[in-house]
């Protein structure tokens, strides 16, 4: 059986031990096809909107944002 407790406490020292080590998530190895790009796509112009509608995402530059 498993301890919850011991995998916890594991899984702490795992994940600190990474950052230290500078480990980082590798990039996807297969290529999205077309249709997951246009929903992604999509889905990050919708949120944008809502975002910029409702306040939370600030234009201050052609290149500069605040995100609250």
């Amino acid at each position: 059986m498993i301890d919850y407790d011991e995998h916890v406490k594991r899984r702490g020292e795992f994940t600190l031990k990474r950052l230290r080590a500078g480990w980082r998530r590798l990039p996807r190895r297969r290529p999205r096809d077309l249709d997951e790009e246009r929903v992604l796509l999509k889905m990050a112009l919708e949120r944008k909107r809502r975002w910029l509608e409702t306040g939370k995402l600030e234009i201050l530059g052609p290149r500069e944002y605040r995100l609250r």
